[in-house]
């Protein structure tokens, strides 16, 4: 279990993350979902301890965050963060193998379990077949699945993943999202797509402007009263087998001034 209570996040005099409070159960996924510039990747970044805190602390499992060394950090939460080139000359399966790093001991290096797990790992994400290409040379949505079987190489018992779907077609998004709701590991995650919230995830946090708006069961935030005057557009719901689903309409805005003033002058 992660429980966050009151994180506070400040850059100069901008308060991103208000006294934002976030409960991801044991084995389950919370969602963490917001339109742009809400504040959901900094309450991630907060409950892993990247960035400073202002206010707030941070259980993993009833043990503050804070305490942990960098290696127990490392054996518990696994991050899987928004996919970008490495920079360095690493292939695919290299990149999975540093997942097991945590689990080494300072002078034993990478044995048979390993290499058994992350190639497993691979498997489990789809991405076995690339491990000999670089990781620069691959595709954004494999880059992104690569990170997966990075993460779940690690084997920790906390996943916490920032937009893991961004770079992926419609078939990989569910399949990454099925097999992350599947995992014996409390997940945390980022999504910018509700459908796939409404779906894949046990609770959401529905943030706006650093703030919580409403936390829950996804059937019970995900309701056009609740989301409209976040998203500011027009939207109604749809259940499909008991799973909400959203359907949006841009809103008509009134005419601006000089629309106005160019019909009035025709």
């Amino acid at each position: 279990m992660i429980v966050a209570e009151r994180l506070t996040v400040r850059y100069g005099r901008t308060v991103a993350v208000d006294a934002v409070d976030v409960v991801a159960p044991t084995g389950g996924v919370l969602g963490l979902i917001g339109p742009n510039g809400s504040g959901k990747t900094t309450t991630l970044k907060a409950i892993l301890g990247s960035v400073p805190r202002d206010g707030g602390r941070v259980e993993i499992d009833g043990e503050p965050v804070d305490a942990l060394s960098p290696t127990a950090r490392a054996q518990r939460v696994a991050v899987v963060a928004q996919e970008e080139p490495s920079g360095l000359p690493l292939t695919a399966w290299d990149s999975v193998l540093l997942g097991r790093s945590p689990r080494l001991s300072a002078w034993r290096s990478y044995g048979e379990n390993d290499h058994e797990i992350a190639a497993a790992s691979m498997e489990r994400a789809g991405v076995l077949h690339l491990a000999h290409r670089s990781v620069d040379d691959l595709s954004g949505g494999e880059r992104q699945r690569v990170l997966i079987a990075r993460a779940l190489a690690q084997e920790a018992g906390h996943i916490l993943m920032d937009e893991p779907t961004n770079h992926l077609d419609v078939r990989y998004q569910h399949e990454v999202l099925s097999l992350v709701a599947g995992l014996p590991a409390t997940v945390i995650v980022v999504l910018h797509d509700l459908n796939l919230a409404a779906r894949y995830c046990d609770e959401v946090v529905l943030l706006e402007r650093g703030k919580v708006v409403a936390a829950g069961h996804p059937g019970d935030v995900l309701v056009p009263e609740v989301l409209e005057p976040v998203y500011e557009i027009d939207m109604r719901r749809v259940d499909v087998d008991g799973v909400p689903q959203l359907i949006f309409s841009p809103r008509r805005h009134a005419k601006t001034a000089t629309a106005q003033v160019v019909e009035e002058r025709r």
